[in-house]
């Protein structure tokens, strides 16, 4: 595995062995962090958006296994002067980076970033397209708590139309042989995916009723681009509640975050008995680290 883009360009084996990575670090890193695997590599974290759980937990990854970590943000590049990101990742190509970590607002800069760079390039979250990362953790989580892949139902709920893990979910999951939904008013609902990759709800209560696992998702009011919407109106009939949820059987409630309270979720849902939320930051520190070793060093 030489670069991880999206999961349209993973094989399912390729997904297996970072999740197994991704438990053999968890249970063995205090004596794998000892060696250092990658002391001396170079690792630059190219963020161009906001980002709390995504960046630290690959900073933290990279620092724990010894690399040396380089970060570059829109607000300190040349970007600022009108440089364009093509001659950004140009100038960072002539430099000794192994590996490049990417984060922007635009669908294919990771894609962009691959075609250009001389090292492996991973997809820290970009545009609406992809969030691999994300998405693993999230299928570690679920693994952790005993579920098997592919006997699960998972419906994602809210803004589906602008979210890059809406997408890695529907990719990922399903190329686990995850039976895959999503619930969402029309204007959320995406015009751009295979519609007979997953089930399409926009009742709520129908949503709960097929799946296993709900995704709650923010509406990503960054990339609205004036679509104008009545949020009384969408919290009224999407928002996830606890009284809703004693109706139904779902299992575990999962939100890659950040969560906007009291919108699309409860907020004393957070913290609740099914609530995986905190767990999925938690794996998300080893599914990066589990990338790293298997885009640096072949796996453990």
């Amino acid at each position: 595995m030489d670069k991880l883009l999206d999961f349209d360009r993973l094989k399912e084996s390729q997904v297996d062995n970072l999740l197994n990575t991704s438990f053999f670090l968890k249970g063995n890193f205090s004596r794998i962090k000892e060696k250092k695997p990658l002391s001396g590599k170079n690792i630059l974290l190219l963020f161009l958006e906001p980002s709390t759980r995504t960046k630290a937990s690959f900073e933290l990854a990279c620092s724990a296994l010894g690399a040396n970590v380089i970060h570059v943000s829109q607000s300190d590049s040349s970007m600022t002067k009108g440089e364009t990101l093509e001659n950004t990742l140009k100038t960072l190509s002539s430099y000794p980076i192994d590996a490049l970590i990417i984060r922007d607002s635009k669908d294919d800069s990771a894609i962009l970033a691959n075609s250009i760079m001389k090292c492996p390039v991973i997809n820290a979250g970009t545009g609406r397209k992809a969030h691999p990362t994300q998405s693993l953790s999230d299928m570690m989580t679920l693994i952790e708590k005993g579920v098997k892949l592919d006997e699960l139902k998972i419906c994602i709920v809210g803004d589906v139309q602008h979210s890059r893990v809406a997408r890695s979910t529907i990719f990922g999951f399903t190329k686990m042989h995850s039976e895959v939904a999503i619930c969402a008013p029309r204007y959320f609902q995406p015009n751009d995916l295979d519609m007979n990759r997953f089930t399409s709800f926009t009742s709520l209560s129908d949503a709960l009723e097929f799946a296993d696992v709900i995704m709650a998702l923010r509406i990503q009011n960054e990339r609205l681009q004036g679509l104008q919407i009545d949020l009384n109106d969408y919290v009224n009939n999407f928002r996830i509640s606890k009284e809703l949820l004693k109706k139904h059987s779902v299992k575990f409630l999962l939100h890659p975050g950040p969560v906007n309270e009291d919108v699309e979720i409860e907020k004393e849902l957070i913290d609740s008995k099914i609530s995986l939320i905190f767990h999925q930051v938690e794996n998300g520190f080893w599914v990066r680290a589990s990338v790293l070793m298997n885009v640096l060093e072949g796996g453990i």
